[in-house]
């Protein structure tokens, strides 16, 4: 506290005044001062507070007063006694990252000023908070939301709102995207690597919501494996050098993959942002893209092949791309979807054009999206939503077949197909085949059983409709991604088919194609195939606990074909019928209820009883409107709630546009080795740390591995004992535990996707990793310092580094 005597009159400046403290809030990138001004004219008063930051005021204007009578007393002013003061300031962004000159200035009534005095230790702050988002991009976030509901939003009960609408749709959708990618703005969790972390620096900054710790694969994967692949020198290489003794293959890195310099990624869209923008504006594409894409695919295949009005399609789109199930797998769901979707659309178009050139192009199209699909490499998608596509396809071309065109465009755009797919999957397996052989020969995902079904509980076909709360709540039954899926009603779009199918007196092809699927789905889920029939139906290799991307997928359909306006039966419901509509509700409901009962006491006890009540209505009434035909009750209430599952869900904020070392690290690393300016480093004890700094362009021996290192197992393994523990997708995690005499080190497999290596600080010889260098937490360091592999060159107090005596 500094409380000061005012001074004589002819020497005393219009008022007087001290700072006593001066806080920096790095989350929020605010400054905080408070202390005391007065003016020595007690008819005067200090109306405004001049802060600045350098050279730059920050702010300008009224502060929060309060009483001071410690500064009134000891200046013997009692007209003091209000003359504390606290304000807070965001800090614009024009203030950089770094050290600044605080000074503080006061206005009074009559338009003098004065300057406040500042004890020396608080004159200059560092500033070390990231930047916050400029009001324009702020803007385009606010704007790119408004865009895409202008002509969503257009009346539904003005249905001459036709075709002219539907490009308006598709430019405020692809505006919204750019201004989304523009802003930087971004839904990943990947704060959760970068918080906090004094090895690396970052200008990311969160805006609203939470990080998601159970999308680990996205946050500690996959996103710090695609900077890496920028922060690579050269950029974007086939084998990345950072990762590993050996490097990695990054050619087989599946969902989106990772930007790499290679022809393959012209089928790997979603990193073309990589190529194009700065690393802020990529990571945004890359987030956004799989969401986008889709919706925008899903949307015209249920204008072309169900005729839905575009706003009915653009609202049952939306329960798909913007599914529980999509958001909590970071959009991966849905840019598997968005392949085969392409690929129908060219289908449809190949087979309806009679112009040479458009055909040719939309063959074109589909031997890319083909392509881009084989690319995912996840089978456990790529295999159950093959099974609902081919028989769609199939079946809308059985319907069309008196339209459809056989000439010499169809030929050429079918064998233009076959070429680019093969064309680019015969490049990526050129430079991939060796990775691809090596994941192939790994107890997981090379080795993984088959699968023969049979072990999905009943309630699955619930835990969609709790997904608003089971999504955001601590389970030691179930997790967020097992938690967020679709709110499923088959069992009343499967016998609402049926009763349509009835009334029209045939079955159509499209119908029994979809509801053949989703009960062949079923019958593998719930009942199970033995090991013959899984293998050659091919589904023994995916797993049943993630069919709810092809159940949802069918149920998405089969309510298009529902409400398609050439297939719904004219005529009011007869009494009976609507005695036989309401008892299936009771049914269903009743159903509902049954599979609530059947769910584990640990998920149960945590819904709210009113959240369930709640939910046995909303089944009730999608069951009985979607019985009568009253689809848009059916429709709002199913994307009512899949949007109040899902988009809470993303946290929002802006990307980060440079992923660096710590100076301090980056420089002792540098000097570590003069003829290697990226010596290999053992991160131990710190997982958060293995997986970013590769990030940064650290080269890092232990970190996310598609495939194992031989060179690492060789040394730590070179009898292959411990090969059914390591030889595995994995993260590899290094830390250190004191082990029995004779036991240098231990090596576990915690979690399938989790290769622990546990050291023994005293006796581990830290050559046998191939690093030339370890990074450890102060504690650890305590510890290996009579470790005599190593030497200490820097220590701080955050983080210590030490050498690996040759």
């Amino acid at each position: 506290m500094g409380i000061a005597i005012a001074q004589t009159a002819s020497t005393a400046p219009a008022g007087q005044g001290y700072v006593e403290a001066v806080h920096i809030d790095p989350e929020k990138r605010q400054l905080t001062l408070s202390g005391w001004v007065a003016s020595h004219n007690p008819s005067v008063f200090v109306s405004n507070l001049i802060l600045e930051a350098g050279d730059t005021e920050i702010y300008r204007g009224p502060f929060e007063g309060s009483e001071r009578p410690d500064v009134a007393s000891a200046n013997g002013r009692k007209d003091w006694l209000g003359s504390g003061f606290q304000v807070t300031v965001d800090l614009p962004r024009r203030i950089k990252n770094g050290s600044s000159r605080v000074k503080v200035s006061a206005r009074l009534g009559d338009g003098s000023s004065f300057e406040l005095s500042i004890p020396d230790a608080l004159k200059s702050v560092s500033i070390t908070a990231p930047v916050s988002p400029g009001r324009w991009r702020i803007a385009a976030l606010i704007v790119a939301v408004a865009l895409l509901g202008f002509v969503f939003a257009a009346s539904f009960t003005q249905l001459s709102f036709g075709w002219p609408f539907i490009p308006l749709f598709g430019g405020a959708l692809l505006l919204s995207f750019s201004l989304l990618v523009a802003g930087g703005w971004t839904g990943s969790s990947l704060g959760l690597a970068l918080k906090g972390s004094s090895v690396t620096e970052h200008d990311s900054l969160p805006w609203r919501g939470e990080d998601r710790r159970v999308r680990s694969d996205e946050w500690e994967m996959l996103t710090p494996l695609a900077i890496s692949q920028a922060s690579h020198r050269p950029a974007y290489p086939v084998v990345n050098k950072l990762l590993g003794v050996d490097g990695q293959n990054m050619m087989v890195m599946g969902m989106t993959g990772v930007p790499v310099a290679h022809l393959s990624s012209v089928a790997k869209p979603a990193t073309w942002g990589f190529f194009l923008f700065p690393l802020r504006a990529a990571l945004s594409w890359y987030w956004w893209f799989p969401f986008f894409a889709c919706f925008s695919a899903l949307w015209l295949v249920l204008i072309r092949f169900f005729e839905l009005d575009w706003r009915v399609a653009a609202a049952l789109a939306l329960t798909g791309s913007a599914s529980p199930y999509a958001v909590v797998f970071s959009g991966w769901p849905a840019y598997t979807l968005f392949f085969p979707l392409v690929a129908l659309l060219s289908l449809e178009r190949i087979f309806i054009h009679e112009h040479f050139l458009p055909t040719v192009f939309f063959g074109l199209l589909l031997g890319w999206a083909t392509a881009g699909f084989a690319l995912i490499l996840y089978p456990s998608w790529q295999i159950s939503i093959a099974y609902l596509m081919l028989p769609l396809a199939m079946a809308w071309l059985w319907n069309q077949r008196n339209r459809l065109k056989w000439g010499l465009a169809q030929v050429v755009s079918v064998c233009l197909a076959v070429a680019v797919a093969s064309g680019i999957l015969l490049t990526w397996w050129w430079d991939a085949h060796n990775a691809v052989t090596a994941i192939q020969s790994t107890v997981y995902p090379g080795g993984r059983s088959l699968e023969t079904g049979g072990d999905i509980a009943p309630w699955f076909l619930l835990k969609g409709w709790l997904s608003p709360v089971t999504m955001y709540i601590n389970s030691k039954m179930t997790a967020a991604s097992d938690a967020g899926t679709f709110p499923f009603i088959l069992w009343a779009v499967l016998p609402a088919v049926l009763i349509r199918c009835m009334v029209l007196r045939r079955m159509d092809a499209t119908a029994g194609a979809l509801a053949g699927v989703t009960l062949f789905i079923h019958a593998f889920i719930f009942i199970g195939f033995d090991k013959q029939l899984a293998r050659m139906t091919l589904l023994g290799f995916a797993t049943t606990y993630r069919a709810d991307l092809v159940l949802g997928m069918a149920q998405i359909f089969m309510l298009g074909w529902l409400m398609s306006p050439s297939r719904q039966p004219i005529g009011p419901v007869t009494l009976r019928w609507q005695a036989m509509y309401i008892s299936m509700t009771l049914l269903a409901v009743t159903y509902a209820v049954h599979l609530f009962d059947r769910l584990p006491t640990a998920i149960s006890e945590l819904v709210p009883p009113g959240f369930t009540l709640l939910a046995f209505l909303a089944i009730g009434l999608t069951t009985y409107c979607l019985l009568i035909q009253r689809y848009l009750w059916v429709l709002a209430t199913l994307l009512a709630w899949t949007l109040s599952a899902s988009l809470p869900f993303n946290p929002i904020g802006q990307a980060t546009s440079r992923m660096n070392a710590s100076p301090s690290l980056a420089r002792e690393v540098a000097a570590l080795e003069p003829n290697d300016p990226l010596p290999p480093i053992a991160v131990v004890g710190n997982r958060i740390w293995a997986m970013t700094l590769p990030a940064a362009g650290l080269h890092v021996v232990n970190t996310a591995f598609y495939y194992p290192q031989k060179s690492i197992w060789a040394s730590l393994d070179p009898g292959n004992q411990n090969a059914a523990v390591h030889n595995r997708y994995h993260r590899l995690l290094l830390d250190l535990k004191k082990l029995p005499p004779g036991t240098n080190y231990l090596v576990e497999n915690p979690r399938l996707d989790e290769v622990r290596v546990s050291l023994d600080p005293d006796r581990f010889d830290f050559r046998l990793l191939g690093a030339k260098a370890v990074l450890v937490s102060p504690s650890d360091g305590k510890r290996v310092r009579s470790n005599p592999a190593l030497t200490l060159v820097k220590a701080t107090g955050q983080w210590e580094l030490f050498r690996v005596v040759d």
